[in-house]
């Protein structure tokens, strides 16, 4: 099996995606790449490929991968791990899984878990723990089914498992990320899901975590999209006494959506306690239709899967999350489990045969060009359509307050181990084939000179583009001092974020 991931791999790195995973790039092409301004322009031509990267190539990273549901054995690190030596992140989630790993009262069984975790560690990603669910040997079920105080002996017997997942991954497991969803009934079982009763739950894990294992670092939180009353009733309730980052799992259909939210959830942090960061924990969007556990909308396919991930990711390093987790690794069948369901959000493919879809390919190309101490740059973008025109005119009208930027296009400028890194993209909803479009980029850079020789890189398809047509104007009036702005006219406009990036960086 792993020759054949290989094979597939250095095939894919040098041809473009292959029908059978249903071409992303449809219309994108060098022979085809819309920059249109209402006349017939030229295509970008692509001067190389993006250079893939291993976890262990890159010292840090802002993307996770949700390894989950391997307390219920819902599919094989053994399968499904080596095609993680090629994907560039660094961080997994892993669920502790109290069920499965005392299966008979009062013996504990690692094996599974151990293999989870050093599996991660041995291939350069950082595992962090979620530790929650139930065990049936002192509840009525396992997940959601948390240790009610209402019920001393399940209380002690999960104290007792905690402590001894603290010990024994200590060195190995910084991260412990206290329960999944608590604000969700599914999740929160027997009870119906109450504030106060999840921050008595962390107030009583957390410190046993950190007591045996003082480099511990707690997240809690970890709500399903953001639950605004639920999250204020947290911090009133003394949350932020008990955590260093809050996590939220924002499922939507359009990921922007969550932008002003989540800067709304910074300033309510901030009242409280300004120290606490903020991960996005776990989010995803099916390839097919009929997956279950998502409620947004479609269509489904791998293409559009691809796309949102890509807005997801670059969407939260825009607003400085230090970590964001696309969930998941593999398709699930038979999850939840008995129901003869399958969850499509994988990035690969289980059955018949483990495959990656167009969203590995991509995560691969994302991972390997954005990477290190990821954080935004202090930089000033403004948009304007590729159907207007882009000169020292309209260069002065922003610059006086009388132009205002194109809506519906979102950007993002980052500072990372590979360089000053200006993402662009349209915010309509992703769709497999989208109408073209241009746009003309106005770029102040407050840190630098902006780029010195640009290039357009493309994490859909992995190739790397000329930029023909951009300059950087001087504003020589004589009662001040000059302003530069750099201007890259007629760029193509997709639903999906398209890169700037120096050019010595990506193909070097």
């Amino acid at each position: 099996m792993d020759n054949n991931r290989r094979t597939f791999l250095k095939t894919l790195s040098v041809l473009p995606l292959s029908t059978s995973l249903t071409d992303p790039t449809s219309g994108l092409a060098e022979s085809t790449m819309p920059v249109s301004d209402g006349s017939a322009s030229a295509p970008l031509k692509k001067i190389g490929t993006v250079r893939l990267k291993k976890p262990t190539e890159i010292k840090n990273s802002p993307f996770g991968i949700g390894c989950e549901t391997l307390d219920r054995d819902l599919w094989k690190p053994k399968e499904v791990y080596p095609w993680i030596d090629d994907l560039p992140v660094k961080w997994g989630r892993l669920q502790t899984g109290w069920a499965r790993v005392e299966r008979e009262k009062g013996k504990y069984d690692w094996a599974w878990l151990d293999e989870s975790v050093d599996g991660l560690v041995s291939r350069g990603v950082k595992p962090f723990f979620n530790v929650g669910y139930g065990n049936t040997n002192y509840q009525e079920g396992e997940v959601g089914f948390y240790p009610s105080t209402a019920n001393p002996v399940a209380n002690a017997a999960w104290q007792k498992f905690v402590v001894a997942v603290a010990k024994r991954y200590k060195g190995k497991v910084q991260h412990y990320e206290i329960w999944n969803e608590p604000n969700l009934s599914g999740f929160w079982k027997p009870d119906k899901p109450d504030p106060k009763k999840y921050v008595q739950l962390v107030r009583e894990t957390a410190p046993l975590i950190r007591k045996n294992n003082p480099d511990a670092i707690i997240v809690g939180g970890v709500v399903s999209r953001m639950p605004i009353l639920y999250v204020q009733e947290l911090f009133k309730a003394g949350l932020a006494d008990l955590i260093d980052i809050f996590s939220f799992h924002p499922y939507t259909t359009l990921p922007e959506a969550y932008t002003e939210r989540t800067k709304g959830l910074r300033q309510l942090i901030d009242r409280y306690n300004p120290n606490i960061k903020i991960w996005q924990g776990e989010n995803g969007f099916p390839s097919d239709p009929n997956s279950t556990g998502f409620s947004g909308e479609g269509p489904w396919t791998e293409t559009i899967q691809a796309k949102v991930m890509l807005r997801r990711l670059l969407t939260d390093c825009s607003l400085n999350l230090p970590m964001t987790l696309w969930f998941l690794i593999v398709d699930l069948h038979d999850y939840p489990k008995g129901s003869g369901n399958t969850n499509y959000k994988g990035i690969l493919r289980q059955k018949p045969e483990i495959k990656p879809k167009i969203a590995y390919k991509a995560l691969q190309h994302l991972g390997s060009l954005v990477h290190g101490d990821v954080h935004t740059r202090s930089a000033t973008v403004n948009t304007l359509s590729g159907k207007e025109s882009a000169t020292e005119k309209e260069y002065q009208a922003f610059g006086n307050g009388t132009k205002k930027s194109l809506e519906g296009v979102c950007t993002a400028t980052l500072n990372t181990d590979n360089g000053l890194v200006l993402a662009y993209w349209s915010d309509q909803k992703a769709a497999d084939n989208p109408p073209a479009d241009s746009v003309h980029l106005f770029l102040w850079d407050w840190e630098d000179r902006g780029f010195t020789h640009p290039v357009l890189v493309d994490p859909l398809s992995g190739e790397i583009l000329e930029i023909p047509n951009q300059e950087k104007l001087f504003d020589n009036d004589k009662w001040r001092v000059g302003a530069e702005a750099q201007i890259f006219r007629q760029l193509p406009l997709y639903d999906y974020p398209m890169l700037i990036m120096e050019k010595s960086n990506v193909t070097g």
